[in-house]
């Protein structure tokens, strides 16, 4: 603090202010950076032609523009196929997380019962076990009731993953709905679940987008859970798909970098249009 004051006072509080926008500016420009970098990269990579991969002197822009890669990955492999299975998983995800954390939520915040902070703080601990760790026993149980290589459950086993989250999220977000507001609406004659879908479950709604953000992200990028569940290629998302596109010590990787990019779209226009209310979701439980 002494020694900002000490800079202030030679070289005056206009340039101190100018010096530390500057710095800002340059901090900020490092992040995007490193974020931004790696994509284009990659976006790079996947359209040049296989014997310009791994030269050494790489140029800004390729002299030669190749979509060979996107053809092989499209028409050669099971590409497709292991999006279907990570769009139809992802999707059975966030519904499901979306709907049984909105009414474990509300529940939470509504209703009055012994331990209920207790038992609130306990599945958000359940959050914090890693995926390799529930794997194995989820493995067993799967097998024993027969929904490993079924999707259905892997929708339900990627749903225990981001459920404990999205269950605390949902409680904190609730908390801050009024109470009162329902009740007025019970005065004037809603019935209790009238209540929760006219007034509570509106103002709730960014929350709910937020959960559902999260979920998708869980889903969209989880690994270990579908290559212990899932044993049949036919069966498998994106994330273990993606480790067919080498053969021994050959690696494909102007498939990869394809691969990659087009896994990326998705999740990229989802986070652009919806940013706004994943802010708002966790600006509102204080996250």
């Amino acid at each position: 603090m002494s020694s900002q004051s000490d800079l202030a006072s030679v070289i005056g509080y206009r340039r101190v202010e100018q010096l530390w926008k500057l710095t800002l500016a340059g901090f900020t420009l490092l992040v995007l950076a490193a974020i931004a970098l790696p994509i284009l990269w990659m976006f790079h990579t996947s359209i040049r032609p296989q014997d310009q991969i791994f030269v050494q002197s790489v140029q800004l822009i390729p002299r030669t523009i190749s979509f060979t890669h996107y053809e092989t990955l499209l028409f050669d492999t099971n590409f497709l196929t292991f999006y279907k299975n990570s769009v139809l998983v992802s999707l059975g995800v966030v519904t499901l997380t979306v709907v049984l954390s909105t009414l474990g939520g509300y529940g939470l915040a509504r209703l009055d019962f012994r331990f209920k902070r207790r038992f609130a703080r306990l599945v958000l601990f359940g959050y914090m076990f890693p995926a390799i760790l529930l794997s194995i026993p989820m493995f067993i149980i799967w097998s024993e009731i027969g929904l490993t290589n079924n999707l259905v459950g892997l929708v339900l086993a990627e749903t225990a993953l981001s459920l404990p989250f999205s269950l605390w999220l949902m409680w904190q977000f609730f908390q801050t709905v009024p109470q009162t507001l329902e009740e007025s609406a019970r005065i004037r004659g809603a019935t209790r679940f009238e209540a929760f879908k006219d007034v509570a479950l509106p103002i709730a709604k960014p929350g709910m987008i937020a959960v559902a953000l999260f979920s998708y992200a869980i889903s969209w990028n989880e690994y270990t859970i579908p290559k212990v569940l899932m044993s049949a290629r036919n069966k498998w998302p994106l994330t273990v798909g993606l480790f067919t596109f080498s053969e021994g010590q050959r690696v494909f990787w102007g498939q990869i970098m394809a691969a990659s990019t087009l896994i990326v779209i998705p999740a990229f226009i989802f986070v652009i249009f919806l940013r706004k209310y994943l802010l708002e979701g966790f600006r509102t439980t204080s996250i």
